[in-house]
């Protein structure tokens, strides 16, 4: 089992997982998102070990290795380009502080149906939507909106796990795991 590098895995980095749901994937896959579209879930890194993610039914702080790695989930780590030190540890604070928020599986399920239906699913979906439930991608990307970095330009609820695997704006973290020699 391959075990991560705890220092490697620094606060305010996003952590992408394969995460094999299928409807999430094929979403992704049908709306443009290619290879990209395998990336299912996304959580913050609060360092080391630690992940902030929304889940069923609340919002929680994960041990990465643990919940994902030793289970064979595949994962990617990423770093905002060009962000300084001092705003990931702030983006990063602000996932620590909506732990144990509600899951908004409204959302979940409008946001979909928002594309299908057009302006009126639109609609809906922002009815539907609140500032206090979250699902994964927009619990992320919240943090870094709070902080004035709007990199996906469009809204918060609109971001997909798979927006956050694009190397204009993330470089992927290559030297997370520990080797034989260390």
């Amino acid at each position: 089992m391959p075990t991560l590098n705890a220092d490697a895995l620094k606060i305010g980095y996003v952590i992408l997982a394969a995460t094999h749901k299928p409807a999430i994937e094929v979403f992704q896959r049908k709306t443009g998102y290619g290879d990209s579209a395998k990336w299912t879930h996304v959580a913050g890194s609060i360092g080391g070990y630690d992940t902030v993610e929304a889940a069923v039914p609340r919002s929680r702080v994960v041990n990465l290795q643990k919940e994902y790695v030793d289970r064979g989930i595949e994962i990617k780590v990423m770093r905002r380009k060009g962000q300084k030190e001092h705003k990931r540890y702030k983006v990063a604070l602000w996932w620590a502080t909506m732990n144990n928020l509600p899951y908004d599986a409204l959302e979940f399920f409008w946001f979909p149906l928002s594309i299908i239906c057009g302006k009126l699913g639109l609609v809906l979906h922002r009815f539907f939507s609140s500032n206090k439930r979250f699902i994964c991608s927009e619990l992320i990307a919240a943090g870094f909106y709070k902080e004035g970095d709007y990199l996906f330009g469009k809204p918060q609820q609109e971001v997909l796990p798979a927006d956050f695997d694009n190397p204009a704006l993330f470089e992927e973290i290559k030297d997370i795991w520990l080797t034989d020699k260390q």
